[in-house]
């Protein structure tokens, strides 16, 4: 079974620096298409998760000005973190036990990745795919 170090090893790690503002992390996000980023530090420690929903719960809904509310103020704590070595099925686990559909990925104390509901589904997919292909195979023979 593939491990969650293997789903998010390929990818940039994307995160903002807790010096950012909710408009730079939104920003961020936008030019990538994610719905949450992962906050740093200087040390880069984790040290928040700024999503869509906080934009719109912790800086809109309040008529907070995006531009100049720092992310430090407007983040939610990381809830969970999920390791490298674990599974994509106990990051569903997770995910449903914390209520979110994003999980930073750590390595002990550090920082690697975003886990997103999105990739467990592909990796779901990929690996009912050649759950598949193999049947296939074994009955054409």
């Amino acid at each position: 079974m593939i491990n969650i170090g293997r789903v998010v090893c390929d990818r940039e790690p994307y995160f903002v620096r807790d010096t950012a503002t909710a408009l730079e992390a939104a920003e961020f996000m936008a030019a990538r298409n994610i719905g949450a980023v992962c906050v740093l530090d200087d040390g880069d420690k984790l040290c928040g998760i700024f999503s869509e929903r906080d934009l719109l719960k912790r800086v809109i809904v309040r008529k907070l000005d995006p531009s100049s509310v720092p992310i430090r103020e407007v983040m939610s704590e990381p809830s969970a973190v999920i390791e490298c070595d674990d599974t994509p099925h106990n990051a569903l686990e997770l995910m449903e036990k914390v209520g979110s559909r994003h999980l930073p990925v750590v390595e002990g104390e550090k920082f690697v990745g975003m886990l997103s509901m999105r990739d467990i589904m592909r990796v779901e997919i990929s690996e009912q795919g050649a759950e598949l292909q193999l049947l296939h195979e074994y009955i054409s023979h």
